[in-house]
């Protein structure tokens, strides 16, 4: 069968592949009898043509497995840097500790997406090739900064909105006199808003974005001065607050919803073609259907925000919320993709994709460093990649030393930029991206894990050192 002639059946529940109105209601599931509905899916990703942005965008592995002896999880017993990669790996999935159930990661060498691969573990330590899991979707939690930064980037790029507008507090919109911080400022966490530790609303609010931002409680979403989480004019502090209100600006800039933007100006054309921040489309599309979606048992927040819906309506039961009431034991639950539903996060931390996704992402951005063509100019990826802040770490930087706009980075700028990355973590997911721009490679790693981003960064980079990178 050719490309051209792929199709997929799949089950639809009575709702489309498009994303849901923001103010619809969820659809409870299995309330109709399944509809099954054959449809084209010509580059074989599990979203429907009707659905795909970038229909035509077709993953070639450049490396054959079959070139590797049988799997021992001992990378020195292999002489090929693919073959070292795919048993570190396996043994992380295996031997870490935590609760992994899938992996899937990605090397992206001279600039291309080289390879792809996946595992899954088994009952009684053992694992399994899982070759289709490099589809499978994740959620990547705070590699979705790297994500949004890129973005306003880009829109910079072709003017449409500058890193130094000033932006209101009070609803995201741009400020036009006696502004107090920027977009540059929020991007690169520079004197905006302090950790968001306990901000339960971020997590659970009835409500769109730029709703979110215009609710006057300074408990749900901060002015930079508030005594809670205000940090205006202070040091560097790392907050999903700041990439929140970020993303309210870039929708208010632009005229459409957050998700939208992503879509029309990263996604599609990165060719990132299943990324998106919509779980009902994930869920309702053969790639949210059984194996196609990351999801085990996690630990939720669950009881505080089931008290706190008690009480304040604008905080909804989902995803984090779980089946435990407050008071109850705190334990570990099932669930699936699209329960995650509040926007107020999305921006820091709500995008969802596969390794093949995040690895068109970074061919992007390797392709844009070195060429001028791409699709931000050298002068925009080198000013995101430079040096904001100095987070005096060494020698035990979990990551990089500096953070730049969107990344955490290794140079200044007009440096060579030899290594970038950002990690990300929501309940029951991790994800490592590391791209070193001055030997045109990258990895991705992606999990179904309770593991350290961390050990999962520095995998990732080993991974990298293997290739002599």
């Amino acid at each position: 069968m050719s490309k051209k002639q792929l199709a997929h059946t799949f089950m639809i529940s009575g709702i489309a592949c498009i994303a849901l109105p923001a103010t619809a209601q969820k659809i409870p599931q299995h309330t109709a009898p399944p509809i099954y509905i054959t449809e084209r899916d010509s580059d074989n990703d599990g979203l429907p043509d009707r659905c795909d942005d970038c229909p035509e965008v077709w993953y070639e592995p450049g490396f054959d497995w079959n070139e590797c002896g049988p799997m021992d999880l001992n990378p020195y017993n292999d002489a090929q840097p693919e073959c070292k990669a795919r048993e570190r790996v396996a043994n992380l999935l295996v031997n870490s500790g935590t609760m992994v159930t899938t992996m899937a990661f990605a090397v992206i060498k001279d600039g291309q997406l080289h390879f792809a691969d996946a595992f899954e573990t088994l009952s009684g330590g053992r694992f399994r090739h899982d070759p289709d899991g490099i589809k499978r979707l994740y959620r990547v939690g705070s590699t979705s900064k790297p994500i949004a930064a890129v973005t306003a980037k880009i829109l910079e790029d072709k003017g449409l909105l500058s890193f130094s507008d000033f932006v209101s507090d009070d609803d995201g919109s741009q400020v036009f006199s006696n502004g107090k911080r920027t977009l540059r400022h929020l991007l690169s966490h520079q004197g905006a808003f302090k950790l968001d530790i306990g901000a339960i609303h971020l997590y659970c609010y009835d409500g769109d974005l730029i709703e979110f931002w215009q609710d006057p409680d300074d408990l749900v979403s901060p002015h930079y001065d508030s005594s809670t989480y205000g940090n205006l004019y202070g040091p560097y502090e790392y907050s999903a607050f700041n990439y929140s209100l970020a993303g309210a600006y870039l929708a208010h800039s632009q005229g459409e919803p957050f998700a939208d933007v992503i879509q029309n100006t990263l996604f599609t054309p990165a060719r990132m073609c299943t990324a998106t921040y919509d779980g009902s489309r994930v869920r309702h599309t053969p790639i949210g259907q059984d194996r196609g979606t990351s999801q085990g048992a996690v630990m939720h927040v669950g009881p505080y925000i089931n008290y706190i819906t008690l009480y304040d309506v604008r905080c909804i039961d989902n995803y984090y919320s779980s089946d435990d009431l407050y008071g109850d034991v705190y334990d570990h639950q099932y669930y699936q993709l699209d329960e995650a539903d509040a926007e107020a996060r999305d921006p820091a931390g709500g995008v969802i994709a596969s390794s093949i996704d995040l690895g068109h992402f970074a061919e992007a951005l390797l392709y844009s460093y070195h060429n001028a063509d791409g699709l931000i100019s050298p002068d925009g990826i080198r000013d995101l990649w430079a040096a904001t802040s100095d987070l005096q770490c060494e020698p035990d930087c979990p990551y990089q030393r500096y953070y730049g706009i969107g990344f955490f980075t290794e140079s200044w700028f007009g440096e060579p930029v030899t290594e970038v990355s950002h990690g990300g973590s929501r309940p029951g997911y991790a994800s490592a991206f590391v791209l070193r721009p001055e030997s045109n490679a990258a990895v991705v790693i992606l999990a179904n894990a309770d593991v350290s981003t961390v050990a999962m960064s520095d995998l990732a980079k080993t991974i990298l050192d293997d290739f002599g990178y």
